[in-house]
């Protein structure tokens, strides 16, 4: 069965992005060897990806370009998407990843939105997080979990030091 996985970076106080959803806070690192080492691995992991529709909306206002043209792209929204790359979905995130976890394929990456991670793990539909973590503390902003009842059990799989970044990578403990 396919992963549902969560790769993405953190301030050190757990925000995804500031108040203003802006990611400018994260630009200033220097990321080549993170990227060389830590994402276009994981990347070759993934044929999915899922996303809310701000981080959608977002991430056309970093780039020009959509990055993902090579992947499935699914965007969780009730207002309509135009776009050749995404295909909007407009269920409920847990039914929706538990029936794309029953299909053929490789990995699915959850690409943001704490509210989707979060309702993710409340409902054991997450099977790891691969979070870099950065030395900033924002103080407020997009926090990566949200609310989250139940305490799933994590284990770590490594730490890695990449400049003033950390990335680690948790995996959901099997249930014995």
């Amino acid at each position: 069965m396919r992963k549902t996985v969560f790769y993405g970076a953190i301030s050190l106080d757990g925000f995804l992005a500031d108040d203003n959803y802006s990611l400018d806070w994260l630009f200033k690192y220097n990321d080549n060897k993170i990227m060389k080492e830590s994402y276009e691995p994981f990347f070759k992991t993934v044929d999915t990806t899922v996303m809310g529709r701000k981080t959608f909306d977002d991430l056309l206002t970093i780039t020009n370009e959509f990055p993902y043209k090579d992947t499935k792209n699914f965007v969780l929204s009730h207002r309509p998407i135009e776009s050749k790359y995404i295909q909007q979905v407009n269920q409920p995130i847990e039914e929706f990843i538990s029936e794309l976890k029953k299909q053929p394929g490789k990995d699915i990456w959850i690409v943001g939105g704490g509210k989707i991670v979060s309702t993710l793990i409340e409902n054991n539909l997450i099977d790891s997080l691969q979070i870099q973590i950065t030395p900033d503390i924002l103080g407020s902003g997009i926090k990566l979990f949200d609310h989250i009842n139940n305490q799933p059990n994590f284990t770590t799989d490594y730490v890695k030091q990449f400049d003033d970044l950390i990335d680690i990578k948790y995996s959901l403990k099997a249930s014995v």
